[in-house]
C-alpha cells in the first residue's frame, strides 16, 4: 500500500498544543477541509516492485539537448547511454529519438543522408553500441522517420529536378521522387515543386516505384542495426489530407517493416482532433497520439484538470474513442502524451506540485501506451519566442535537460548555439539529481506512477469504460473509470479538485492509494472519501 507523508507545504493546516511542563510536543495535523481525513506519516513515496520489461510507458528525447558526453555542449548517443540506467530506475520501456539522421538544421527533421547519423551526435557505431546497451535494461530504441519530406540539400531533390529537366526516364531516373510542377508551394530554379513544411522542405511523390524501393532499403537499414521502431513523422501530410490514400501507404509500410520484423512497432503523428484522427486506425498501423489531449488551450486533459471542464464528459469522450479505435483496429493503441516536443511544455498549465501530478496520475493509468516528453518528469519549462521563425521559435520547447543544480557536467547548450539569447531565462534549477534526493519530489511521483503502471502490463490492452455516472455526485472534479481485459479488473478514481471529496465507493478494497495532498483514503458504509488531487485503484 503506498506511503505518504503531509510536507512543509501543509503546516498551515497543523495546530499546536503545548504540555502542561511547558515543553512543546509535536505537532497533530489537523485537516480543515470540509471534509476532514488523516494525514499519512510516510517519510516519501513507496515505490512498487515491478519490472519495465512489459511496460507501456515510453520517454521522447531530444538527443542534441539531453547528455553531453565529450563536453562540446551538444548532447550525443554516448551521452544518452550513460543515462541508460536513469530511465530503466523511472521504469521506462521505449526511448524515441527525435530525429538522429544528418540534416543541416538543429531539429533534423530535413535529412540529408537516411542510411547515418548525424556526426554531431556521433557515429553509427555509438548507436549501435546505444542499442546494445538499452536491450541490458529491456529498453527498445525508436526513432524518427521522416517520410514525408526531406531536405533541399539532400542528393535525392537535386538528382530529381536534372531528370525532371532532362526528360529522363526509366528504373535510374529520380524525375518523379518528388511533385514537380503547378500546385507547387515552392519554386526550385525555374520549376514549381510541393513543399508544405517550407521552401526547405520538399514533399516526396510517395506514389514512385523508386521512392519506395528507396523507403525498403532505409527501413531493412535501420532494423539491422537494432531499431524496434518507428514513430513517423507528418503522416497527415503523405497524401495531403487524403485520409484513404494516406491509409493506403500506411499499410504498406506496416506490411515492409513487418517483413523484417513481425514485432516492429509504429506509431503515427496525425496532428488531428479525435473526430478526423479515428478513421486513421482503420489503418494497420500500432498507435497513433492522442493530441486532442495533450497540452494546449483545448486539451482536454488540462481544462479537466484546472476545473474548466467536467470529468464525466472527459470519461465518455474517452470511452467513445477507445471503443471507436478497437473497432476499427483490435490491435491497436492510443498514444496518451502531455506535451511533446512542437508544443509548449505543459509546465505553464500547472501552478503547484500538486496539479502535476494529478495530470501524471491520469496520463499514466490509461489504456494503451503513454509518452514522457524529457524533462516533463523535473517540470522543465520551455514556450514558443513568438516574432521569429519556426525552427527558432520551436528551440525554446526543446531545451537542454537540467540533471543538477550545482553539478554541470553532461549539461548541454541551447540547440540554437549561435542564437544563446534566445533561450529561456526562468528554466527550472533543480535538476533530475536534485529532485531525486527530495522526498514527495515530481520527479518521484512519476517514477511511482510508472512503476505502477509496469505491475499491470494488461492495461496497455484494457478497456475504458466510465463509471462517472456510478458515482452518485454532483462533483464536477472527479472520474472514475474501470480498466478491464479479460478476467483482469481494476477501478481507477481521480479527485481534480482542490479540496476532498466523498462518493459512492465502487469497489470494497483500495489496492493502491496515491495521495497527492497526503490525506489517506477511506471506505466507510459505501462511501470513498479522497484527498485533493490524489487517486486510488480500488478492486
Amino acid at each position: 500500500m503506498k506511503k505518504t507523508l503531509f510536507t512543509a507545504g501543509l503546516l498551515s493546516i497543523l495546530l499546536t498544543s503545548l504540555a502542561s511542563c511547558g515543553e512543546s510536543t509535536p505537532a497533530t495535523p489537523v485537516d480543515t477541509d470540509e471534509l476532514p481525513m488523516s494525514f499519512e506519516t510516510a517519510t516519501d513515496y513507496e515505490i512498487v516492485d515491478s519490472s519495465n520489461k512489459d511496460g507501456s510507458m515510453h520517454y521522447e528525447v531530444f538527443v542534441r539537448s539531453f547528455y553531453d558526453s565529450n563536453k562540446n555542449g551538444i548532447g550525443d548517443l554516448n551521452g544518452l547511454k550513460e543515462k541508460l540506467p536513469y530511465l530503466a530506475d523511472m521504469g521506462y520501456r521505449s526511448l524515441w529519438l527525435m530525429p538522429i539522421m544528418p540534416s543541416p538544421t538543429y531539429h533534423g527533421y530535413d535529412v540529408t543522408d537516411y542510411f547515418a547519423v548525424n556526426k554531431e551526435f556521433g557515429t553509427l557505431e555509438d548507436f549501435d553500441a546505444l542499442v546494445a546497451e538499452a536491450k541490458k535494461y529491456n529498453i527498445d530504441i525508436i526513432i524518427d522517420l521522416v517520410l514525408n519530406h526531406c531536405s533541399i540539400k539532400h542528393p535525392y531533390f537535386t538528382s530529381s529536378y536534372e531528370d525532371y529537366i532532362a526528360g529522363k526516364e526509366g528504373e535510374e531516373s529520380k524525375a518523379d521522387w518528388f511533385n514537380w510542377g503547378p500546385g507547387g508551394q515552392n519554386k526550385y530554379k525555374d520549376v514549381f515543386y510541393e513543399s508544405r513544411f517550407g521552401a526547405d522542405m520538399p514533399d516526396f511523390n510517395l506514389d514512385s516505384k523508386g521512392v519506395r524501393k528507396e523507403i525498403d532499403k532505409i527501413v531493412k537499414f535501420w532494423i539491422q542495426h537494432g531499431v524496434k521502431g518507428f514513430r513517423l513523422d507528418a503522416v497527415l501530410y503523405y497524401y495531403y489530407n487524403n485520409t484513404v490514400q494516406n491509409i493506403a501507404f500506411l499499410d504498406w509500410l506496416e506490411d515492409l517493416c513487418h517483413s523484417y520484423d513481425p514485432n516492429f512497432y509504429m506509431v503515427g503523428e496525425c496532428w488531428q482532433g479525435d473526430g478526423a484522427l479515428n478513421p486513421y486506425f482503420a489503418s494497420k498501423l500500432d498507435s497513433y497520439f492522442r493530441f486532442g489531449n495533450a497540452t494546449g488551450g483545448d486539451s482536454n486533459f488540462i481544462n479537466m484538470i484546472k476545473g474548466y471542464t467536467r470529468c464525466d464528459l472527459i470519461a465518455e469522450n474517452i470511452e467513445t474513442n477507445e471503443a471507436s479505435r478497437a473497432k476499427s483496429n483490435p490491435n491497436s493503441y492510443s498514444s496518451y502524451f502531455l506535451s511533446n516536443h512542437d508544443q509548449d511544455r505543459i509546465a505553464k498549465n500547472f501552478q503547484t506540485d500538486e496539479v502535476y501530478k494529478a495530470a501524471c496520475s491520469l496520463y499514466t493509468l490509461l489504456p494503451g501506451v503513454s509518452y514522457t516528453y524529457y524533462g516533463e518528469e523535473i517540470a522543465m519549462k520551455g514556450t514558443r519566442k513568438t516574432g521569429l521563425n519556426d525552427d527558432l521559435s520551436d528551440a525554446r520547447r526543446r531545451l537542454p535537460m537540467i540533471w543538477s543544480e550545482n553539478d554541470k557536467t553532461g549539461q548541454c547548450v541551447f540547440p540554437e548555439a549561435s542564437r544563446p539569447e534566445l533561450a529561456a531565462n526562468d528554466q527550472v534549477k533543480k535538476g533530475v539529481l536534485d529532485q531525486l534526493e527530495e522526498p514527495f519530489s515530481l520527479i518521484k511521483h512519476y517514477k511511482m506512477m510508472i512503476h505502477l503502471r509496469n505491475k499491470y502490463p494488461w492495461i496497455k490492452k484494457a478497456t475504458f469504460t466510465s463509471l462517472c455516472d456510478d458515482l452518485k455526485t454532483d462533483e464536477r472534479s472527479v472520474m472514475a473509470y474501470r480498466l478491464s481485459h479479460g478476467s483482469d479488473s481494476l477501478i481507477v478514481v481521480h479527485n481534480f479538485a482542490s479540496h476532498n471529496v466523498e462518493v459512492e465507493a465502487l469497489g470494497d478494497t483500495i489496492l493502491h492509494q496515491i495521495n497527492t495532498s497526503h490525506r489517506i483514503p477511506t471506505i466507510k458504509d459505501g462511501k470513498l472519501r479522497l484527498g485533493a488531487f490524489s487517486s486510488v485503484i480500488l478492486k
